[in-house]
């Protein structure tokens, strides 16, 4: 008697696991071939739209600078311009004229100014993490020291725009301390 009720009791207990098995197999050869759908919608492709006419105007700012011209680098930037300074104790929000002002100073003390392996990707929305327009730059810049020096040196910056395409908002990180340090100390 108790050999039957054991003989039962593992035969309902096997025909339970083969259905549990088949409903797990059937659904994942189900999910399997399933073919992805697209997660890009309109707004997607607007942004990285967007993206692609900034990171030109980033581009531009870059050579803009490079080649010592701040009235062409002025006209990619807002006149309402908020920059916040790479260096410390520049951690205030500073508009364009005061940017412009401390470029000139840099400019002051380096030549041959170079953006090398320029690398541009899109800004997200914080809460989405979808593309927003903005742009996102990582940069090897090369110069010379007014003492001779070479100088190489890495920058990241976020920026910001406006509907026309121009630069509203920047941050800037990079040891802006070290590049005025380098360029400006006596060579040993």
């Amino acid at each position: 008697m108790f050999q039957i009720l054991k003989n039962n009791l593992f035969q309902t207990k096997n025909k339970k696991m083969k259905k549990t098995i088949l409903v797990m197999a059937t659904a994942i050869t189900l999910f399997a071939c399933s073919t992805p759908q697209a997660t890009t919608t309109g707004s997607d492709d607007a942004a990285m739209a967007t993206f692609k006419e900034n990171a030109k105007v980033t581009t531009a700012v870059f050579e803009a600078f490079a080649n010592k011209d701040l009235q062409t680098w002025g006209s990619y930037v807002s006149d309402t311009l908020k920059a916040h300074g790479a260096g410390y104790g520049l951690e205030a929000t500073i508009g364009k004229e005061e940017l412009k002002k401390r470029l000139e100073g840099l400019h002051s003390i380096v030549n041959n100014i170079k953006a090398n392996d320029i690398q541009l990707y899109p800004g997200v929305d914080s809460v989405t993490y979808k593309p927003n327009g903005d742009v996102r730059a990582y940069v090897r810049w090369t110069d010379d020291g007014i003492n001779g020096a070479k100088i190489e040196h890495k920058y990241y910056g976020v920026f910001k725009f406006n509907k026309d395409h121009k630069m509203t908002e920047t941050d800037e990180f990079m040891d802006i301390s070290g590049v005025i340090k380098a360029a400006t100390e006596p060579k040993k």
